[in-house]
């Protein structure tokens, strides 16, 4: 038979109060708490759950509340611009549609002018958008601003610039010959139009050496073919002059010439010919052409954001030129730019907006803000300003052949006139036909901004039928992470006071032992 002492009965009873206490405790934490644990070993199945749905809480919180709103906003700034773009396409087409009426006057004219040149200097501006001062056309260039913003003729900004051409059909502009009132006899003879065939660069004022030579490459598949293009510079010229350049483009079939002013190429009948049968062999690569341009304005756009080119600083070494959009080499196990070959690629901006969901927010500055909607602008502007200047000669022909009396000196005025006369009548006809051409190149400028705005749309739904998707989700996880962790407030009181009661009475039942000995249990 066991003996039982005192000191084990109050041992026991103690481990029986102590375990009640421990259990009224652990109870009303979880009431103070609102938590079923509060340490990770009281249930390790539960504080593992709880750590899951915590970091999915996170991330869709990251999701919900940080990158979707961001791609909205970027959006929303990029549309804003792309449509006020629109409305200067807008008021473009509605100039372009008044100057190739044949009913203009001279005031119509000089209205139409001054409007293209306003517009003009407003083209690119929207394309300079931010949003918290990351610019939203330029890819991941974001710290960098679409155009220049101001004017710098300064040699830190010179560029290389490498550009390719779709050569398989080319332009082809038809020049009008100025009357000269030095020539005996005057003739109207004189003035003439005649096609020119022409690759127009993205930039005009490059800085190329007049009579120099610049190489131009084109293919025939992959097989490359090179020409020199003799620089002609229009700077401090005639007339007269120019007039010889671009004739003799027209009366040399094998010319190829570069104006670095206007930033032409004029190739003559056979130059032009080998050219677009080269490209239209089937794999053929673009042609291109290596030029340089040190002189910017405000509003040109950024050669980096478009092409392969190369800024560099005469006053350092070439080690400290800045490389855009090239191909790597390898040197003493270095990766560095190669020169050699250029490889523009436009590049996505992606943002995470759920689980292993991305989305692209940004739109490419060259799907919308391309080189050629500023050039065509500044050719409309120079064939208005062209008529504008012969419209002008005529009128001033016209007063002095009323104030001439004598006859031999009216045939000379009555010779000029007629020539003017015809200047005028060929630059107004030359400029009706590239207005009404205009019509139709603004109009796809136009769709393809609206495409643009239509992509931005379709984005932007997909972003708000995600976001809905990722609130449900975040809701369902917190009523999931809720449930696995928080107690309920009901059971939990009801058993605290029944874990409170039940220590009361093991105390009440200990007084009560303790006031017994062994004695009388004997």
């Amino acid at each position: 038979m066991m003996r039982i002492t005192n000191a084990m009965m109050t041992s026991n009873t103690k481990n029986n109060i102590n375990i009640n206490k421990l259990n009224e405790d652990r109870l009303n934490t979880q009431i103070a708490t609102g938590q079923v644990i509060s340490r990770p070993s009281e249930d390790p199945v539960v504080a593992i759950r709880a750590l899951r749905l915590n970091t999915n809480l996170s991330q869709l919180t990251q999701y919900y509340k940080k990158n979707i709103p961001d791609a909205q906003a970027w959006m929303n700034v990029t549309e804003t611009a792309l449509k006020q773009t629109d409305q200067i396409f807008t008021s473009i087409k509605e100039n372009l549609t008044t100057g190739a009426s044949d009913t203009n006057t001279p005031s119509d004219r000089q209205k139409i002018l001054e409007s293209l040149k306003g517009l003009r200097a407003e083209l690119y501006s929207s394309g300079n958008a931010d949003y918290a001062e990351r610019t939203v056309f330029t890819d991941y260039r974001t710290q960098k601003s679409l155009t220049f913003l101001e004017t710098d003729t300064d040699l830190d900004w010179n560029y290389k610039i490498h550009e390719t051409f779709d050569v398989k059909e080319l332009d082809k502009i038809n020049y009008v010959t100025t009357y000269n009132s030095s020539t005996d006899p005057i003739s109207d003879s004189s003035v003439t139009q005649n096609p020119i065939h022409r690759i127009r660069l993205s930039y005009d004022n490059l800085n190329e050496t007049d009579e120099g030579e610049v190489p131009f490459k084109y293919y025939n598949g992959t097989t490359p073919n090179t020409f020199d293009l003799k620089v002609q510079s229009i700077t401090g010229k005639t007339q007269e002059q120019i007039d010889a350049i671009y004739m003799s483009v027209v009366n040399n079939d094998n010319a190829a010439i570069l104006i670095p002013e206007t930033g032409e190429i004029l190739l003559g009948k056979t130059k032009a010919y080998d050219v677009q049968t080269a490209a239209q062999t089937p794999g053929s690569l673009p042609a291109c052409l290596d030029y340089n341009k040190n002189e910017w304005k405000s509003g040109d756009l950024r050669p980096e954001h478009y092409f392969a080119c190369i800024q560099d600083d005469p006053r350092t070494t070439a080690t400290d030129d800045n490389y855009y959009n090239y191909d790597q080499k390898e040197i003493s196990g270095k990766l560095v730019p190669d020169p050699d070959k250029p490889n523009f690629q436009n590049k996505d901006m992606e943002v995470e907006i759920s689980f292993n969901q991305k989305i692209t927010i940004n739109t490419h500055a060259n799907e919308v803000y391309t080189h050629d909607i500023g050039r065509d602008i500044d050719e409309l502007i120079k064939v208005t300003q062209s008529v504008v200047d012969a419209d002008e000669k005529v009128t001033a022909l016209e007063k002095k052949l009323a104030e001439t009396s004598d006859e031999t000196a009216k045939a000379k005025v009555q010779a000029e006139l007629d020539a003017a006369s015809k200047e005028y009548s060929l630059k107004k006809g030359k400029m009706q036909k590239m207005f009404a051409e205009g019509l139709d190149k603004f109009e796809g400028y136009a769709d393809r901004n609206n495409l643009a705005i239509a992509n931005i749309g379709s984005l932007q739904q997909r972003l708000e039928i995600t976001k809905d998707r990722v609130a449900d989700q975040l809701q369902s996880f917190k009523e999931l992470a809720d449930a696995n962790i928080n107690i309920e407030l009901t059971e939990s009181s009801i058993d605290f006071a029944s874990a409170k009661l039940a220590l009361e009475a093991a105390q009440m039942a200990a007084g009560k032992i303790a006031q017994q000995t062994l004695l009388n249990y004997l």
